[in-house]
């Protein structure tokens, strides 16, 4: 099993590009990430099958690209460990735990646990990222603040995200096809862009951004 300490400094003091899939991912061109250091978010690998890496920490998701892309487990991956609601020997059963770097991930429902989204926090897990050290990195609500993390690890500066609105744009979710697939998926849950989802992602962004410029990496969110 591998950790994605692995990956410390692998690409230090190189651009990292980060891709979720709000509906704005689609006014790239397919060939953006080409010749990038690049990471998608769960569905962007639609988008993006060609990136880099692909990081994930909610199963339904990675089972549904399992299936769309026989060679997903064979690329570069960073999954949370545990997914999401899943326990450690769940993801030992369902997936090849050898084929991905992982990252010790505690992620919170959307609503999160307000009383953790502290500037102090943060920014001492992003001095342990950047020190390579092997511990448990939290997030709130979205799959981007776990890659924000192993982007840090792997030395990224500066890292640069594009489709991570953590909102919506005209009641869709996600970009193209991704958004009726992501509906099918999951009926009836509700939209990211309510308080109860937004706030926390909007908080512990901000507070990763922060923390991230007082250790000299920078933070593009186009």
């Amino acid at each position: 099993m591998k950790f994605i300490t692995e990956l410390h400094k692998k690409y230090q003091n190189l651009p990292i590009w980060v891709a979720g899939s709000d509906p704005t991912l689609a006014e790239y061109p397919d060939n953006f990430f080409n010749n990038k250091i690049s990471i998608t978010l769960h569905l962007a690998h639609i988008k993006f099958p060609d990136a880099t890496y692909r990081y994930a920490n909610e199963f339904d998701r990675v089972k549904y690209l399992m299936k769309k892309y026989p060679d997903y487990l064979d690329k570069d991956n960073i999954f949370a460990w545990p997914f999401y609601k899943k326990t450690k020997a769940f993801c030992k059963k369902n997936i090849d735990i050898n084929k991905a770097y992982f990252i010790k991930m505690r992620p919170y429902p959307p609503n999160g646990v307000r009383g953790e989204i502290n500037w102090v926090f943060t920014h001492e897990k992003i001095k342990q990222a950047k020190e390579g050290k092997l511990t448990t990195f939290d997030g709130h609500g979205t799959c981007l603040h776990g890659a924000i993390y192993s982007d840090i690890m792997m030395g990224g500066n500066p890292i640069n995200f594009i489709g991570c609105g953590l909102g919506t744009v005209k009641a869709k979710a996600h970009f193209g096809n991704a958004n009726d697939i992501d509906k099918n998926m999951r009926p009836g849950t509700s939209l990211f862009s309510k308080p109860e989802g937004f706030v926390p992602m909007i908080e512990q962004t901000l507070a990763l951004i922060s923390g991230c410029s007082k250790e000299g990496i920078k933070i593009n969110w186009i």
